[in-house]
């Protein structure tokens, strides 16, 4: 997959804004199928755990963790990452950044 990270940049409901080539290559969606996805589209926790992540990110304005995340070929793994709220161009976003792509542990 190569050791590059993966960036990931998505608005306050989850839906990506944009993503680098570290998250095409890890999660396998073209740029323009990660225009049509929301964050809940990839990831393996429940409503209940995303509520939790998002609490933490509003209150302390990063988090780290390791995600669980479906691939487009099906294939569940975790990486680790970190979340950061920002601003950019007066829209708060959510910008993650991924452990290098290479740390993917596969498991299924």
């Amino acid at each position: 997959m190569g050791s590059g990270s993966a960036v990931l940049v998505s608005d306050d409901v989850g839906r990506y804004l944009a993503v680098n080539d570290g998250a095409v290559k890890l999660l396998g969606y073209t740029r323009e199928e990660f225009a049509g996805l929301n964050a809940r589209d990839v990831t393996e926790r429940s409503e209940e755990e995303i509520a939790e992540v998002m609490a933490m990110l509003r209150r302390k304005r990063s988090v780290e963790q390791t995600a669980r995340v479906r691939r487009k070929d099906g294939v569940v793994g975790e990486i680790d990452y970190v979340g950061l709220e920002s601003v950019i161009g007066g829209l708060e976003v959510i910008v993650t950044v991924t452990a290098p792509i290479d740390t993917f542990r596969q498991l299924s």
